[in-house]
């Protein structure tokens, strides 16, 4: 691209500026002077080509650009290679995804898709597979693909065209139909050119993703290419590398290959063995150099990771262990890094543990590598080959190294302790010493699954129930205790604590003092616990009734709500003269019904998603087994395309969940009417209620969060956050309020309460964030809060004259305008639509000029917005015409934002009418 003097000039006046300050004007100088140029119509393309230049370098800044997209359009439209470059540009980085001005490129981008010109072609897959637009993606996906199958196509166009269709599929696999087209692509994995083969092969894998059936002959395509690469030695010279033939096109074979079951025809089946030979042969060969051996280790360690998963040689399988075994004592942190993760894939699918076991000892010395990723795999493979017979010794081991392990491994060493205790137990004392000695030194590090987990269990196992007593006992008694150590003794005291009333020091007393001398030291939430069990010990233990009602009494003018609360119930029914209701409320905990463990479910979801499924997980033989058999062969028949949806004030539900997609719909009629309302249900799900209220005086402002339980179990750990995403907007908590409880049971409801305060007009309505944990598990709920700059916007009456003139001075100086037609077909027949109409203009925060348009069914207000640091006019114009249903928006302002803020408002709220 030819140097362009003025775009020099600004990026070095850019660099001269020595402050922020500094460059913001000459920022708002350079944005003053495009504008103006814009309005030329007599603007070349040379200079229009500089000027969205300019546009995209101060967007690469961080500064906002709302402007010259259309300019952006019409440079894609160009005949010149240098204009459409600058064009695509402009699109990928500036537009945003829900410009209505994507619309537009769609045409020119098919145009360029069938275009002779290569570069032109090229152009437009690089601008879709950046963009990645659903709308583009459903319109242009049959273009790409005749373009990657034509024979008229270039094989750079071709490449492209493949990626460009990963892109889209990863991106969105409903709008893409790729159903229609995926066995047509197999074919082109044996093309003339490595380029090709290797794009679509990442195309076919993605494919064999969620098509494993269909996409089989993948499969007989990928092992005949292999045999020529690697048995044959079919390939170009110019493709090899450090005597490694196309390394890259041997992985993604291989990598395919473990999407799909072994071959049942006996010849591939018997030349997929032989690659897996040659391969590990060739590998025992010395290498020249270090790239060499890194190309050699990567085909190996793929090859190996296909084996196990087709386990169609166990021979080849003990000599894959033999050979791991020396990789994990290299002394390449790669290759120690590799081979632990490939030996614990193997040990996630072989029945036979031994030829792992062999090195247990090596497993367990790298848990003090010097790096962390390799610890991480240390432990992972410790997980995956813990069996009855070693797990003493590995649960042992652990529990030594997570008083030295890094912050970031306990948590996850702690829940996989706590798993492998669970599974491997056969005494029921090692189970609960291991786990108290767990909660002991990583309390800290885990979430309050742990200690349920092992309550639960305790309530399962009558024969766990006095030995777990008396450990209670004496981790009370002990001169430290941690917080989760305590909750487990005091709940475990509380509904068994007469199993061991009659044993040397564990009278009723002896309990009730233990637990009492810990509790000043415990959170609010142990000492609910606590306060629970001392409840119990009433029913359970009547000689020291008067004791536990001293406590109680003394909690009944404790400051936290909860805890006073349970106080005062307590005591009023340990106080009651029928003593029957007593036995009954504190009657001893059923067994909790059988069903995955949440510690389970916790690990699987700390797994790390990838561009492709992983095809195994960590922990044995059983749960990879199990997850195979949940896994569909083969999925539903897609569903048709949908029509791309307006923006939605909350984040876009996933294709495959249509009750979530009705959640977010629903959410989006809440939220708009919460923007001309002051309250109001802002989202309505399955678990929670959220409601707002709202007050607002410029340039302040409070809003009331109220959140509601309405699932059949107490939600915990609750969390509730607004936090601004506009560095011109403050929110914060506000103050002299009451703590969210630790437990919000079914149908109660706790309200928080936010200050708002406006410094400069926001773009950004803030962002509210809630978190809580239900029935071991933990959820998070983000929404947008209907909070906007037209929220601090006041009523303003002027004169028919003076609007006219105002609204003609800011019309001439194109400060901000913001213009829209939108749709409403209600007012061909609806008589009460334009009355509806003029409440939206005034709820938003207009006040209505009347007799002040010529056209007396034309709406015109006005209304100022009041900051901290300014005051902006704001002028709004609605030009209805009945007739036709449509109403063209007019919204003129001092501040651009504003006007694109108010306008936007008004569209949603008309939209959703």
């Amino acid at each position: 691209m030819a140097a362009m003097k003025g775009l020099t000039v600004f990026i070095a006046d850019m660099r001269k500026c020595r402050s922020r300050e500094e460059e913001e004007r000459r920022v708002n100088k350079e944005l003053a002077n495009i504008r103006t140029k814009f309005k030329d119509n007599s603007l070349n393309g040379y200079n229009r080509k500089k000027y969205v230049c300019k546009l995209v370098y101060m967007s690469l800044l961080g500064y906002d650009v709302n402007f010259g997209h259309r300019e952006a359009v019409e440079l894609i439209n160009s005949s010149k290679y240098s204009e459409k470059q600058v064009g695509y540009l402009a699109v990928t980085l500036v537009v945003p995804e829900e410009s209505d001005f994507l619309r537009m490129v769609v045409g020119a981008m098919r145009r360029d898709i069938h275009d002779t010109n290569e570069f032109n072609v090229c152009l437009a897959l690089n601008a879709i597979a950046n963009l990645g637009a659903r709308e583009i993606a459903s319109a242009l996906t049959p273009d790409i693909f005749m373009q990657l199958v034509s024979s008229a196509s270039s094989v750079f166009a071709k490449k492209k065209a493949a990626l460009c269709l990963l892109r889209l599929l990863r991106r969105h696999p409903d709008a893409v139909n790729s159903h229609e087209w995926a066995t047509r692509v197999i074919p082109y994995m044996g093309h003339r050119d490595i380029g090709v083969t290797m794009s679509v092969t990442s195309l076919v894998t993605a494919l064999a993703q969620q098509y494993p059936d269909e996409m089989r002959k993948a499969g007989a395509f990928a092992v005949r290419r292999l045999k020529s690469l690697v048995i044959d030695n079919s390939y170009s010279m110019d493709y090899m590398y450090y005597n490694v033939p196309v390394p890259w096109l041997q992985i993604k074979f291989l990598r395919l290959l473990q999407y799909f079951p072994a071959p049942e025809n006996p010849e591939l089946r018997m030349q997929l063995l032989d690659i897996l030979r040659h391969i590990i042969d060739v590998s025992q060969e010395p290498q020249r150099d270090l790239q060499q051996m890194n190309a050699q280790y990567s085909i190996l360690f793929e090859a190996i990771n296909l084996g196990i998963e087709l386990d169609i040689d166990q021979g080849l399988m003990q000599e894959c262990a033999v050979l791991l075994g020396k990789f994990i004592t290299s002394r390449e942190t790669n290759v120690r890094y590799l081979g632990l993760e490939t030996m614990a894939h193997l040990a996630a699918y072989i029945e036979n543990l031994d030829a792992v076991k062999t090195y247990q000892g090596v497993i367990i010395q790298s848990l003090r590598d010097r790096d962390v990723s390799v610890r991480r795999r240390a432990l992972d493979l410790l997980y995956s080959m813990c069996d009855v017979s070693n797990a003493k010794m590995i649960v042992s081991e652990l529990l030594r190294h997570m008083a030295v392990a890094d912050f970031a491994l306990r948590e996850e060493m702690a829940l996989k302790v706590a798993i492998l205790t669970e599974k491997y137990a056969t005494e029921y004392s090692w189970y609960v010493d291991v786990m108290m000695r767990l909660l002991s030194l990583a309390g800290d590090h885990m979430g309050d699954e742990v200690w349920h987990r092992v309550v639960q269990v305790i309530l399962g196992n009558e024969e766990l129930q006095t030995y777990a007593c008396k450990i209670s006992l004496q981790t009370l008694k002990a001169p430290v205790c941690h917080e989760s150590a305590f909750k487990v003794s005091a709940y475990v005291l509380g509904e068994f604590g007469h199993l061991i009333a009659n044993a040397e020091d564990c009278a009723p007393i002896d309990q009730l003092k233990a637990l009492q001398a810990k509790m000043p030291a415990t959170s609010v939430s142990g000492r609910n616990v606590a306060l629970t069990t001392i409840a119990k010990f009433i029913n359970l233990f009547p000689e020291i009734k008067s004791l536990c009602l001293r406590i109680l009494d003394r909690y009944r003018n404790a400051l936290d709500a909860e805890l006073q609360q349970r106080a005062c119930e307590y005591y009023a029914l340990g106080t009651l003269e029928n003593e029957d209701l007593l036995p009954t409320v504190f009657e001893e905990m059923p067994p909790f019904p059988d069903r995955q463990s949440a510690l389970m479910s916790r690990l699987l979801k700390k797994e790390a998603d990838t561009e492709d499924q992983r095809t195994w997980v960590f922990g044995g033989r059983e749960i990879n087994r199990e997850r195979k058999m949940h896994t569909p062969s083969t999925p539903t028949t897609p569903r048709p395309p949908e029509l791309p949806e307006p923006a939605s004030p909350q984040a876009p539900a996933s294709p495959q969940q249509p009750a979530e997609d009705l959640a977010v719909r629903k959410s989006k009629r809440h939220y708009t009417r919460l923007l001309w309302e002051n309250d109001g249900i802002l989202f309505d799900g399955d678990e929670i209620q959220v409601g707002l209220v709202s007050q607002f005086k410029a340039p302040a402002g409070r809003v009331g969060v109220f959140l509601g339980n309405k699932a059949t179990a107490p939600l915990s750990d609750i969390s509730v956050q607004a936090i601004a995403q506009d560095m011109n907007l403050a929110i914060a908590q506000a103050a002299n309020q009451d703590p969210l409880p630790s437990a919000l049971m079914p149908l109660g409801q706790v309200r928080l309460f936010f200050d708002i305060a406006c410094k400069n007009a926001f773009a950004q309505p803030p962002l509210l964030r809630i978190t809580y944990n239900i029935a071991g598990s933990s959820s998070t709920v983000e929404l947008q809060m209907p909070v906007t700059v037209t929220h601090f916007m006041d009523p303003v009456t002027i004169s028919v004259g003076d609007f006219f003139a105002r609204w003609k001075q800011l019309g001439e100086g194109d400060v901000g305008e913001a213009q829209s037609v939108i749709s409403m077909p209600f007012l061909k027949t609806d008589q009460a639509g334009m009355q509806w109409l003029r409440s939206v203009v005034g709820g938003v925060g207009f006040a209505l000029i009347n007799g002040a348009d010529p056209e007396p069914d034309n709406i015109v207000g006005v209304g100022i917005v009041s900051s901290e640091s300014a005051r902006f006019g704001c002028l709004v114009r609605a030009e209805p015409k009945k007739e036709h249903g449509m109403t063209r928006f007019t919204v003129r302002s001092t501040n651009a934002d504003i006007a694109k803020v108010a306008l936007a408002n008004i569209a949603m709220i008309v939209e959703s009418k």
